[in-house]
């Protein structure tokens, strides 16, 4: 049942706000909760994109004053995720799925000869999609891969920091603006490659699938954020036979974020688990791997979960892969994988 947040905004989710010819705000599919927000309304120099924009939600129940920005998988879209984004509303989070540069996986940004060769392949390929060809990062460090094209307007920081300030003005009564770094409605951080009022990262939830856990773990290393949810990721890795060599970013360490708020979950027979888990190692999280299968939450405490349940897409070569975030594969109604989304999430 839709709670009293959904009711209450329910004539907002039916209004279309209009720049040009675009559509800014459109209803979700029954039974659904949110919002789907143009990129462009947030900010005029980002693209638009209308049908899979950013997925929006405000929180169900007691509100736990935490942001969950859910990061979709390569050539996907958050509007494939809405069971996630339901999982997390209902927890109590406010969640935006961010629509971002995802076209471009990371084994086609730097399949195994590139990273052999080039050791930041990988590096540059997670600091171009999150901030930006040529910009800044805070480290005072710039990125591009050369593979993708990516500008400052359309990183993923600068989209989340105008989706967020776009969400704080249009709907005050949410409470969007808890989660920018200000007081009293003052900014107490613009970014400057942006021009837009930054976060207040400890109260940042970042939860990817597949390239876009990636991409979490990234910000992580920057932004010292609540928790960090990596689901069926990240690729950031290259083969040379049966050797893994973890991208020197992952492995080197130096993260804002500690390790004991980072979890990884895939599936057994996943193509890339041998990648995911070396990454999983390299960064420090304990071991062993625990099955959620037969295990109930909280898995003993468990930062590296495994299943080895039945897509609902069997015919889906790369099912198992995307079984464990994406609506199409996630098994189960309610899904089978709620309690884990809820438990790498802090809920």
């Amino acid at each position: 049942m839709r709670n009293q947040w959904v009711k209450r905004h329910a004539a907002a989710m039916c209004v279309l706000v209009v720049v040009g010819a675009t559509v800014g705000c459109a209803p979700p599919p029954s039974g659904d909760l949110g919002r789907n927000v143009n990129p462009c309304v947030t900010q005029a120099a980002i693209a638009c994109d209308p049908i899979t924009g950013h997925l929006i939600a405000g929180p169900q129940g007691t509100p736990r004053d935490q942001l969950a920005l859910v990061l979709n998988g390569a050539q996907a879209a958050p509007a494939g995720y809405q069971k996630l984004v339901n999982e997390l509303s209902a927890a109590g989070f406010n969640v935006a799925a961010v629509r971002f540069s995802s076209s471009i996986g990371t084994t086609a940004a730097c399949p195994n000869t590139n990273a052999a060769s080039d050791p930041d392949c990988h590096r540059d390929f997670r600091g171009e999609l999150a901030f930006g060809a040529g910009v800044l990062d805070p480290l005072g460090d710039t990125h591009d891969n050369g593979v993708v094209n990516v500008n400052s307007n359309n990183s993923l920081v600068n989209r989340i920091l105008q989706l967020v300030e776009y969400l704080a003005g249009t709907f005050p009564n949410e409470n969007w603006r808890q989660f920018q770094n200000q007081i009293n409605g003052i900014c107490n951080s613009v970014a400057p490659a942006y021009g837009a009022c930054d976060l207040d990262w400890s109260k940042v939830v970042l939860v990817g699938h597949s390239l876009g856990s990636g991409e979490a773990l990234f910000l992580s290393k920057f932004h010292d954020v609540a928790r960090v949810a990596m689901i069926s990721g990240p690729y950031d890795q290259y083969f040379d036979g049966p050797t893994i060599t973890v991208a020197p970013w992952i492995a080197e360490g130096g993260y804002a974020t500690s390790t004991a708020k980072m979890f990884g979950f895939t599936h057994t027979q996943e193509p890339n688990i041998a990648g995911q888990s070396a990454a999983w190692d390299a960064l420090g999280l304990p071991g062993p791997q625990v099955s959620i299968d037969s295990n109930s939450t909280p898995y003993g405490n468990a930062q590296q979960l495994t299943t080895t349940a039945t897509p609902a897409c069997p015919l889906d070569t790369n099912g198992k892969h995307n079984s464990t975030g994406q609506d199409a594969c996630t098994p189960g109604g309610p899904p089978t994988f709620a309690p884990v989304w809820r438990y790498m999430a802090g809920a």
